[in-house]
């Protein structure tokens, strides 16, 4: 909860409004603490929210670039704030974790490209997928209207609170829900039939002519034209064993099952269970994956497989404590 927000019962909106009076008086007096840009705001459920935007830099692996809202580009940092009309770009060995002042997060891994917008009526924040691919985790809640939106070149994607992944893939997007539902609609779909990129979408509360409910454990495609039909994800990949080679730059090899009705694989390596902290991803035909370059730790390691669509399925989650080994034993 807020600190600025010390009533946030139903009961009480009107002590709630006050604390909030006094906290836009009193903090940029303090000194101590600088005034959030954006006050924390009452919701139409009198509940204390606080405000989306500015979201932070909470991990960054590799090489990526803040945009200001001119598009120039500065090194990115952990703990850099990114606010409405400013964007991320990664680099194609970069990852990194975005945490929204809502609670709810947004990680980018690499050769990925988004900006964020604001929707000012429900402060509802909006990702612009420019490039790549977004894994979104996205604080539940109770709404007439959707808490978060997804915009891509050919949809939009509204979301009340769901883990979920979107990717940009030639001309179309792809969309994969791991954990609650997504209603996807095509931006041409929308009240306002130009919609131009990077703006704001005003989408109404209730549901939208052509929108189509995405659950857990489905994937769907969408394209510009044809019918908007959600699929089953492929389950996850089980894990068999490891394997590696030993030398100045060994290789862990991480060996899969073979699933049934899989294109390719992916094997992500991270450092927190909640996978905001990604070090390396891998990618192969077979289930056979290879990674080199890693330090010894104590890895949480997510499996997953794309189907002949280019949809990925489910994950499944391993810890592992990885010890490189440099040389043979004789």
């Amino acid at each position: 909860m807020n600190d600025l927000c010390p009533f946030p019962s139903a009961g009480r909106p009107a002590l709630a409004r006050v604390a909030l009076l006094v906290a836009g008086l009193i903090l940029p007096l303090a000194g101590v603490q600088a005034a959030p840009s954006r006050l924390p705001y009452i919701d139409d459920n009198q509940q204390c929210r606080g405000q989306p935007l500015p979201a932070t830099v909470e991990h960054l692996t590799g090489e990526a670039w803040k945009l200001d809202t001119k598009g120039r580009e500065v090194a990115l940092e952990e703990g850099m704030s990114i606010d409405e009309k400013e964007g991320i770009k990664t680099s194609p060995s970069a990852f990194v974790s975005l945490s929204l002042g809502d609670g709810s997060r947004v990680v980018l891994p690499s050769s990925s490209q988004v900006t964020l917008l604001l929707n000012a009526q429900y402060a509802i924040p909006q990702v612009v997928l420019e490039q790549g691919q977004i894994e979104s985790y996205v604080i539940k809640r109770k709404s007439d209207h959707d808490r978060f939106q997804i915009v891509t070149p050919v949809g939009v994607l509204g979301v009340r609170g769901t883990h979920f992944r979107v990717r940009n893939d030639d001309q179309q997007s792809l969309v994969e829900v791991l954990n609650g539902q997504v209603a996807v609609s095509r931006t041409d779909d929308l009240p306002d039939p130009t919609p131009r990129r990077k703006r704001p979408v005003d989408k109404p509360a209730g549901p939208v002519p052509g929108e189509v409910q995405v659950m857990a454990r489905q994937g769907l495609r969408i394209h510009k034209q044809g019918e908007l039909k959600p699929v089953e994800l492929l389950a996850a990949p089980r894990l068999l064993g490891q394997a590696g080679k030993t030398g100045e730059l060994p290789v862990w090899q991480l060996i899969l099952q073979p699933l049934p009705g899989a294109s390719r694989y992916r094997a992500q390596v991270a450092t927190d269970k909640d996978f905001l902290n990604i070090k390396q991803e891998q990618f192969s035909s077979s289930p056979q994956v290879n990674f080199t370059g890693l330090q010894a730790f104590f890895y949480h390691v997510r499996l997953s497989a794309f189907d002949e669509h280019g949809l990925e399925g489910e994950t499944g989650v391993y810890d592992i404590f990885y010890y490189p080994r440099t040389s043979r034993v004789e």
